[in-house]
């Protein structure tokens, strides 16, 4: 079964300068990314790691994960340092590692956290072609968790058309990081932020289609996406009586073999059907809570 940060829907990033901000983050979001990368200058780096031990403390009481900078910058072995006490106190459920190009980079970000523990708690930003390409080889590096699409970077490095409403030149990447990460037995990815953050209605259109592809989840940049990401990839009331009825109907199942059953709709219930319905169910009751 999932972890409860797992099942986390709508993730809200903060400047890691900003600890003023976290609080109203937890209060608002299912989980706060704090920001070490993007949202911090170079000349505030050092200063954003000294401060986070004292303003994350024992935890925000919201699922809680850290961005590091790549592993190819300065700022990548700082970071982690600063980031560990938080880990192993619980207070930190993952890290973010911004622009990891390659395996061996994916590798290098596993090795430094190997001290952590058995539990994976890396999660890896794709944002170059580069990193597209090698999706697969990345997803199945031992130590990560899961995997992201950085669009921002990518819709750059690609050279594409800045109209958000056009997802036509990201479907390829998209659908590679999706497939990457369940082909290595991932859970299903998060969506990258949406950079507008005033078009409510063409974030839900790209939120339908993102969930369509598979992602579950996404990233807000600002509290008023919060609600509507939040509303997107939820379990609809068609979704969450579907599972009841595959969860009542597996009761009686063999689940140690490869049995299967069938609904009253004739359709079949097997093993991954099953484990659908489970995570159907658990998002249903965290939303509940």
């Amino acid at each position: 079964m999932a972890a409860d940060w797992e099942l986390a829907l709508a993730w809200l990033y903060v400047p890691a300068t900003r600890t003023d901000r976290f609080a109203k983050a937890a209060a608002s979001a299912d989980g706060v990314v704090i920001d070490l990368e993007d949202a911090v200058h170079a000349a505030e780096k050092a200063a954003a790691r000294a401060g986070l031990d004292a303003a994350v403390g024992d935890g925000l009481g919201t699922p809680t994960v850290v961005r590091v900078n790549a592993p190819s910058t300065e700022h990548f072995d700082a970071d982690i340092a600063a980031v560990t006490p938080l880990v192993l106190r619980g207070a930190v459920s993952a890290i973010r590692v911004a622009k990891v190009d390659s395996a061996d980079e994916a590798r290098r970000a596993a090795e430094a956290t190997a001290h952590w523990g058995v539990e994976r708690r890396l999660i890896v930003q794709l944002e170059t072609a580069r990193a597209i390409r090698d999706a697969h080889e990345i997803a199945a590096v031992e130590g990560v968790h899961s995997l992201m699409l950085g669009e921002a970077d990518l819709r750059a490095d690609l050279g594409l058309g800045r109209d958000l409403a056009s997802a036509d030149g990201l479907l390829l990447a998209r659908l590679t990081v999706v497939l990457a990460a369940r082909a290595a037995g991932l859970p299903s990815p998060l969506a990258s932020a949406f950079v507008n953050v005033s078009d409510t209605d063409a974030l839900a259109a790209d939120c339908a289609r993102q969930r369509e592809l598979g992602f579950r989840g996404r990233s807000c940049i600002h509290p008023k996406q919060v609600e509507t990401v939040r509303a997107a990839f939820q379990p609809s009331a068609a979704d969450v009586e579907w599972a009841r009825s595959v969860l009542e109907r597996a009761e009686g199942m063999d689940t140690s073999g490869s049995g299967v059953a069938t609904l009253a709709d004739g359709s079949f219930i097997d093993m991954p059907v099953i484990r659908q319905a489970q995570t159907i169910a658990a998002l249903a009751e965290r939303s509940a809570s």
